[in-house]
């Protein structure tokens, strides 16, 4: 728990100095803590106009273990300007109850759902009728580990709104850094 919550000020204090967005790993651990979301509220209000440079993200499993404890955290924290979402989605979104009720921003699909989506017609569908449903629930949609230019290509067609990965990242490069 210190650690999410170590992490969060040390993304607070580089968007600050940046103006760049930061995103944040929650652990499950931490989302069964009572007052963990009170804390993360308290740090985020002491930078309120950096904090909607803020994704926070909790992994598909927390949100199937914990949901209530997610919508507790999403209820929160919203008010702040951060963003929240939800990562590692893939196979067992569907068992996460009342999805809409979340309070998510965005959902990342894994790369075990994403790869050979170039190749695979069935895969395609697949994501295209999850892509849908997750913008009919008002989420932003990412694909996690995009690895080749036809999956990424194929994630486009499917109306995914970003995304990660090698592929990506060989395309674009890192972000250019500056020096003083």
């Amino acid at each position: 728990v210190d650690v999410d919550e170590r992490a969060l000020a040390l993304a607070l204090s580089d968007a600050t100095r940046d103006g760049q967005p930061r995103c944040v790993n929650l652990s499950p651990s931490s989302l069964s803590d009572s007052g963990f979301a009170a804390r993360l509220r308290a740090l985020l209000w002491s930078a309120p106009r950096v904090a909607r440079l803020i994704w926070l993200e909790v992994a598909e499993a927390a949100a199937i273990e914990h949901f209530h404890l997610l919508q507790e955290l999403s209820r929160q924290l919203r008010p702040t300007g951060v963003r929240i979402g939800l990562e590692h989605a893939g196979e067992r979104l569907g068992q996460i109850p009342r999805l809409f009720e979340a309070g998510l921003d965005y959902v990342k699909l894994d790369p075990s759902i994403i790869g050979g989506v170039g190749t695979d017609e069935n895969r395609a569908v697949f994501l295209r009728g999850t892509v849908t449903l997750l913008h009919g629930l008002s989420l932003q949609v990412y694909a996690e580990g995009v690895a080749d230019a036809a999956d990424a290509h194929r994630l486009w067609e499917c109306g995914v709104d970003g995304a990660t990965g090698p592929w990506i990242s060989d395309q674009f490069g890192p972000p250019p850094t500056t020096v003083a």
